[in-house]
């Protein structure tokens, strides 16, 4: 393991922990996870001091809200406050993935590191191509929190400029979504790394010569992808609620910022709570849409992973007699499967939902702009 990838292992590690979300770290020395009882504790704490500046945070925007009387909008009093218990939703998620799902994301964590430590035994190596493919993700993560942290004293910096005398005390809850969310980024990043190794090993055992012991290693190698395969299942099962709030908050966002958008540019005027409405906006969804993007383009290539194992399977060409028939076996196995990122088995997150999303949000806007076209 490289100085950087380790450095970048410890700070996510950090991070999370940091932020409420996991209640274990991984040791160096060791090469396993271990639990933290300070970690339990200090979670919950956090969680509770979370909770508490996110309500704050509401109840201030409701004071500021109610003694701004020019210029308001029904509709769009109705959308904020959806929109901010859409939000005040996705941190309930998060905690509850946090607290109920710790233990099976410890486990899942825990078969990702076995597998890999196996792969590395066998000689799997993922080509180097997408080892920097899946680097560059990962470590494009980091600048969302640099861009949280800068969105946020800035707008600390100039609230009095705008006449805004409260402070926007959202700044922990967002870190602790982008830490579940950063959780399930890592889990998916290491499903597609283990992947690729097993690729390796395959073409190994089955394009190139023929091993004394081939029928042995792919009966391993079976074995080994079908835990990659249930591994996969369980993180759709474990993150799905937090993917939902994800996907809907994100729609959310965007419906909230194109309508503004509308107000402000064709409207009649610019109100001091339309501006901070607009600004509001920007600093909550800039960096769930960011990651957005980043994570559309993690679940493309996991969607890809069983079609290129398919193709290597066909590819093939045995001699021995009880490797063909353990070969037809293992292509009767991937057939029923599959490597897709969804939620509650209905919506698949890949770049196809990306034009689902935004055709709701133009839908929506323009739905928006009829219904309150006076009041514009």
């Amino acid at each position: 393991m490289s100085s950087l990838e380790r450095l970048i292992q410890l700070s996510f590690g950090y991070f999370c922990a940091l932020n409420g979300v996991v209640a274990f770290y991984f040791g160096f020395n060791t090469g396993k996870f271990h639990w933290c009882r300070i970690l339990s504790f200090y979670r919950i704490v956090h969680n509770f001091i979370v909770i508490g500046l996110t309500s704050k945070f509401m109840s201030d925007f409701w004071q500021f809200h109610t003694h701004v009387k020019n210029s308001r909008s029904q509709l769009m009093e109705l959308n904020t406050f959806a929109h901010f218990a859409i939000v005040v939703l996705s941190l309930l998620s998060s905690m509850e993935c946090a607290h109920r799902q710790q233990e099976r994301i410890y486990a899942m964590l825990s078969k990702l590191l076995d597998l890999n430590r196996l792969s590395n035994e066998l000689g799997y190596i993922a080509p180097k191509s997408h080892q920097r493919y899946i680097g560059m993700l990962v470590l494009s993560i980091t600048p969302l929190l640099a861009l949280r942290l800068f969105i946020h004293v800035g707008l600390n910096a100039i609230r009095t400029k705008l006449g805004f005398d409260f402070r926007c005390n959202c700044f922990l809850s967002e870190c602790m979504l982008l830490g579940i969310h950063s959780v399930g980024f890592g889990i998916m990043a290491e499903i597609c790394q283990c992947w690729w190794r097993l690729q390796t090993g395959l073409k190994r055992i089955l394009l190139e010569e023929p091993m004394p012991d081939q029928l042995n290693q792919l009966l391993q190698l079976q074995g080994m992808y079908q835990c990659l395969i249930d591994i996969t299942a369980e993180f759709c099962t474990v993150f799905k609620f937090v993917l939902m709030c994800f996907l809907v908050r994100n729609v959310w966002c965007g419906i909230v910022i194109g309508y503004l958008i509308i107000r402000i540019f064709c409207g009649h005027g610019v109100s001091e709570l339309h501006l901070y409405q607009l600004y509001l906006a920007f600093v909550i969804c800039i960096q769930p849409m960011l990651y957005s993007l980043l994570l559309n383009f993690l679940t493309d290539t996991t969607d890809s992973l069983m079609a290129t194992t398919k193709v290597i399977v066909r590819e093939s060409q045995v001699q021995a007699y009880l490797v063909e028939r353990s070969l037809q076996w293992f292509s009767l196995q991937l057939a029923w499967q599959h490597t897709n990122i969804h939620v509650y088995g209905t919506y698949r997150i890949n770049r196809r939902l990306v034009f689902q999303s935004a055709s709701v949000i133009l839908l929506h806007t323009l739905y928006m702009v009829q219904s309150d076209y006076r009041s514009m």
